[in-house]
């Protein structure tokens, strides 16, 4: 199995997060998003999770699949909660308004998928450790 270079992988997140972000709603703007988006949104943190765990060799296809729902999961959750309470303290309680209104929607999503892939590649990177 070929290996993906650093570059190649960062160059194809960066990609996926601009089209992502301009082609998206936000969640954070006033009204929401429908459902269907949230469903999308997982599936691309699925997608990237799948991109940055391509190269774990000593780890069998399972484990791999176990870690990129659980990971995934845990980017998706812990990622809307946290960029809700930086929203929060930036634009006080009414960023939801302000988001909307101010036009900053794919300046918004970028920050949401910019942390989400953190997340992600965080807790990668820990399971990387402990799997050498």
């Amino acid at each position: 199995m070929k290996s993906i270079s650093n570059f190649l992988k960062a160059f194809i997140i960066i990609v996926l997060i601009l089209i992502i972000s301009y082609s998206f709603p936000s969640m954070f703007a006033k009204g929401g998003m429908d459902m269907d988006f949230h469903y999308l949104n997982f599936l691309f943190v699925s997608i990237v999770g799948m991109i940055l765990i391509y190269d774990f060799y000593k780890i069998n296809f399972f484990k791999k699949v176990l870690f990129l729902f659980i990971v995934s999961l845990f980017a998706f959750i812990s990622g809307i909660y946290l960029v809700q309470e930086i929203f929060e303290n930036i634009y006080d309680n009414d960023y939801e308004l302000y988001i909307r209104f101010n036009d900053v929607v794919f300046k918004t999503n970028i920050i949401f998928y910019s942390v989400l892939i953190f997340i992600e590649l965080t807790c990668f990177e820990i399971i990387k450790r402990f799997y050498k």
